[in-house]
Order: C-alpha cells, then sequence, then structure tokens
C-alpha cells in the first residue's frame, strides 16, 4: 500500500504524466514543476504505474539516488523491479524501471532496445543538450524509445546567437522553441506554477529588502549572457559591497541561518575575519573543511555564511532564513537558483529575507512571480508581467506581457494586402475570384506561407 498522500497540487501533474505513457504516438514534452515540488514523487508514481519498462534517467549519482530511494519507499516490495544502472554507483542492473545517468547506458541502444523498453521519464530535462547527436540523442535513435517525458523547474536554455553586426547576443529560450539546434521536446503537457506552491505553504514566504544600486559599472560578456567578473567586483565596491553586508547583517540580527554572495575568495576571507559566527565557502577549498563548515552551520554555531558560487550539495538545508545577494548576475537561472536556497519550509523559520545589494530583483523581479504561460508559444514572464525569455538577455526589463499579447495578435491577424505578383498592393478581398481560387490550387504551400493561404481562404 503507498504510505504517500498526495498534495492537492500534485494529483493533476501526475495523472497527466502516466496519462502521457499510455498514449499512442505522443511527441516529446515537458512538465514544469517548480523546486521542492516533489519531483522524486512524480518519478516514483509514474514508474509505478507503467506496465512497460522505462529508464528514468538523471543528471547526477546524487538525484539517481534520491529518485531511487523514494521509487523504494513507495512502493514496498514491489520495488524489486527497479534497477540503477550507473558506473559511479557501481551498478549495472537492467531492471524493468531503470534509474540511469546517460553517461553510462549512452551506447546500449541496442542493448535496451532488444529488452523491450520504450518509455523514458527525464530528471532536470533543461541539463541535456538539444541536439540529435548528442548523448541522448544517439541513444534515443539507437533504442527506438517512443515516449519520451522531461520534468524540469526551468524549461529553458541560455543560447548565444549573432545579430545582424555580427554582435553576439544571448537570451533564453523555451526548450519547446524551434532554434537552429532543433528543439527535441515540443510540448509542455503541465506547469505547476511557483504562486501555487507559495498560496499552498508548500515554499518559505518571501521578504525583499533592496537597496539603490548603481550598476553603470555592470558590462556584459562577450556572449552577452553575464556579466564579466571584474566588472561584477568594480560594481561591488562602487556601492560599498562589504559595508553594506555588514550592516545588512547587523540590522537584521534575528535571522539565524545567513547566506552571503561575494564576488571574490579575498571579500569572503576579509569579511569572515571580522565578521563574528561567520565562515566562509569557496569552490578551490578543502573538501573536509567545507563539510565541517556546513556542519556546524546547520547546528547553529556558525550564523553567517560568506559563498562564492558555490551552490552544489550540502546547501538544501531548509534553516536558512536569509541570504544576502552582494553581486550582480544577469543569469535569472543562478539568481533563481541562489534564491531557491532560501525557499525551503522549515518549523523554526516564518519567512526568509532576500536582501539585494546587486539590482537584481529589480532586473527579474520577485521570484515567486515567475510564471510560465503558452500563448502563440510557450513564454517566461516575472514580476509586472516582464518578459524573460526569448529575448536579448540585456533587453530584459524593455517587453512585457503587453507587448507579447499585441505580436501574437499581429500573428493571428490575416494579410489583407497581397505582398506580390500581378496584384500585389491590391487587397486580397478585391483581387478577381477565378484568380484566388487559382492562387489557392497552384500555390506551393508550406509552413511559411500559411497564414496568406488562410487569409485567401477566408475570403472565398
Amino acid at each position: 500500500s503507498n504510505m504517500i498522500t498526495l498534495r492537492e497540487n500534485q494529483t493533476e501533474p501526475i495523472n497527466k504524466a502516466i496519462q502521457f505513457f499510455t498514449e499512442k504516438k505522443p511527441k516529446p514534452s515537458l512538465i514544469v514543476l517548480p523546486t521542492a515540488w516533489g519531483k522524486s514523487i512524480l518519478t516514483a508514481f509514474v514508474a509505478k504505474n507503467s506496465n512497460d519498462k522505462m529508464i528514468v534517467l538523471q543528471p547526477s549519482k546524487e538525484l539517481l539516488e534520491q529518485n531511487y530511494l523514494k521509487y523504494c519507499s513507495l512502493c514496498g516490495d514491489f520495488a524489486l523491479n527497479a534497477g540503477i544502472y550507473s558506473a559511479s554507483f557501481g551498478r549495472k542492473d537492467i531492471a524493468h524501471i531503470t534509474y540511469a545517468t546517460i553517461g553510462s547506458i549512452k551506447s546500449l541502444g541496442a542493448k535496451f532496445k532488444s529488452l523491450g523498453f520504450t518509455k523514458m521519464l527525464i530528471d532536470e530535462a533543461h541539463l541535456y543538450p538539444r541536439e540529435a547527436d548528442s548523448m541522448l540523442g544517439r541513444f534515443l535513435k539507437e533504442s527506438g524509445i517512443t515516449h519520451v517525458l522531461g520534468i524540469t523547474a526551468t524549461p529553458v536554455k541560455l543560447q548565444t546567437n549573432r545579430d545582424k553586426d555580427g554582435q553576439n547576443f544571448s537570451k533564453l529560450v523555451m526548450l519547446t522553441s524551434r532554434s537552429k539546434k532543433g528543439n527535441f521536446f515540443k510540448e509542455i503537457i503541465h506547469v505547476g506554477q511557483v504562486a501555487e506552491m507559495v498560496r499552498l505553504g508548500f515554499w518559505s514566504p518571501l521578504q525583499y529588502e533592496t537597496t539603490g544600486f548603481d550598476s553603470s559599472l555592470l558590462v556584459f560578456n562577450s556572449s552577452k549572457s553575464e556579466y564579466t567578473e571584474e566588472s561584477v567586483q568594480r560594481a561591488y565596491d562602487a556601492n560599498g559591497g562589504s559595508e553594506q553586508i555588514v550592516q545588512a547583517l547587523d540590522r537584521h540580527s534575528d535571522r539565524r541561518h545567513i547566506l552571503v554572495f561575494v564576488p571574490s575568495v579575498e571579500d569572503a576571507i576579509t569579511l569572515s575575519k571580522k565578521y563574528p559566527n561567520s565562515a566562509v565557502i569557496y569552490g578551490e577549498m578543502d573538501k573536509t573543511e567545507r563539510s565541517q563548515v556546513i556542519t556546524r552551520f546547520r547546528a547553529g554555531e556558525i550564523r553567517v555564511i560568506f559563498n562564492v558560487r558555490v551552490l552544489s550539495t550540502g546547501f538544501d538545508y531548509t534553516g536558512i532564513d536569509c541570504i544576502v545577494l552582494g553581486v550582480s548576475t544577469a543569469s535569472i537561472a543562478l539568481y533563481y537558483q541562489i534564491i531557491g536556497r532560501a525557499t525551503r519550509i522549515d518549523p523554526e523559520k516564518t519567512d526568509a529575507l532576500i536582501v539585494d545589494l546587486g539590482g537584481n530583483v529589480e532586473r527579474f523581479g520577485r521570484v515567486e512571480d515567475i510564471t510560465f504561460e503558452q500563448g502563440k508559444m510557450w513564454r517566461m514572464f516575472g514580476t509586472g508581467g516582464r518578459l524573460l525569455s526569448g529575448i536579448p538577455i540585456s533587453d530584459i526589463g524593455h517587453y512585457t506581457r503587453e507587448d507579447t499579447r499585441a505580436i501574437d495578435a499581429r500573428a493571428e491577424a490575416p494579410i489583407e494586402i497581397m505582398p506580390f505578383g500581378k496584384y500585389k498592393g491590391n487587397r486580397i478581398a478585391d483581387i478577381p475570384l477565378d484568380y484566388r481560387q487559382w492562387m489557392i490550387r497552384s500555390f506551393e504551400w508550406n509552413a511559411r506561407n500559411e497564414k496568406l493561404r488562410k487569409s485567401i481562404l477566408t475570403t472565398l
């Protein structure tokens, strides 16, 4: 018997996922679920309800273990039909439900095919390349898998393009958007919005405090996807970053478990030397030392961690009740990830405070306001309806939901004036009827000129 009682926002996506795997010929699809929704529960339910052999793919062995254990706890004895295929785990079981990492099974497509595997569930789907010649692409081709469902909180990819002057720019594109690299996922079958998580009490309420930040010193890198480290440091110094941080920590003495993001190891060390009950964490640090710091942080012996770009495992500590953003970023993914560290609920905290000293909230809005919506295409929006996807990152803040509605309406509006040929410039409705009928019969119609065909048809 299954001991898990589903939350009210879990039933629908789980049913949609189970339904997806029974469809005759579905396109590769996505389900969007915010951080802390309980993705491993969805994975387990889908696997448990599948009569067919299924591969569950995850990008890391940590996530693989988490998903597998959740499945075992959900299924009890029934879990005997699950196995792990992962070199880094030292286990190579092919079972009815096989939890795997792509690196370990990449050359086994034919083998999985011969064993009758037809279904695949992909966790953290945004991390996989979209190209057909990627490890995943090749595996899917060789295995003949027919049903692929991806799960992600952020159904977007960073893409760098060239403008007409040959300058690089970057944008976040929805995984379902057509692009030069192709788009493997074609549809989104369900979106769990962040606002729903907050409303139902599965996310900690967030309070925001922002300071007037002068962003004039920030400079984009060559792909215009992020600010240069050097300019982030200059802006931090010019805005009195370290003093601002100390003041914020003193001002909020009620906050017990604080994560502070600073631009450099030097800043972190200097701050931790002079601030009581604090420590520092950075990438190149000794592993043992790092885990000792995290243990003491969880125990409350250390109140503040000064952190330099370390967001990996160990920071899923639910008690974090304050984040101080001393850095500026142009990356929404990074912004979401950082603030996500404070969104977990914990009996010890009523809310979490986000102190932004880098102009980030002003740039992207509040994380709870992020939504994914389908107009003529899928898009990502933030606070005040600002558009976050499909436009150059440097243009974020300049376009809103209203603009996209206007664009979609124009795309829907029929063409009224004939754009080329014998009657170019004439209203289509005024062109002789037999000529309009001849156009429909004789032109070569395709996806690009479909709109003209429809426009002519409506006048017949």
